[in-house]
């Protein structure tokens, strides 16, 4: 198995996490700010490259109703700009509730208030487990049948 990069995309920071090489568990690598940290391609090429990536895994914002909204579409318009780019497959994932659940894990044990940057980068990690976990549920399920 290879490992997949996670994204968690918003217009001014995109978390990022990464599986590990048994795609079992995933974990917060970076938060990429489009405003300090230079071409997100760049950035991108260099994460594949240092991870052996070959699949992403992007969180799509669905509405409490499951429904998609104005940033679902550009998430997917942002999807497609990371496939072009990379040749890589993309898988979108429900992100519905995962920057609060990431707040809420971040908030445990602080009295301080949470660097956003942080946030985006453990919902990325929140979205990689997820679809790990329902990927590997579903490969357990085929064994079985």
């Amino acid at each position: 198995m290879s490992p997949f990069l996670a994204l968690d995309y918003g217009q001014r920071r995109i978390g990022i996490a990464v599986s590990d090489p048994s795609d079992s568990l995933a974990r917060a690598l970076t938060t990429h700010r489009t405003d300090a940290d230079g071409p997100f391609f760049q950035f991108l090429d260099q994460l594949i490259k240092k991870y052996h990536i070959e699949g992403l895994v992007l969180g799509l914002p669905l509405t409490t109703a499951g429904e998609e909204g104005e940033q679902a579409k550009r998430v997917r318009t942002f999807a497609q700009k990371v496939t072009e780019h990379t040749q890589l497959p993309v898988i979108f994932q429900d992100e519905r509730f995962s920057s609060r659940e990431a707040s809420n894990f971040l908030r445990m044990g602080r009295k301080r208030g949470l660097d956003k940057s942080e946030v985006d980068a453990v919902a990325a990690e929140i979205i990689l487990q997820q679809y790990l976990d329902r990927r590997n549920q579903d490969q357990r399920s085929e064994n079985i049948e």
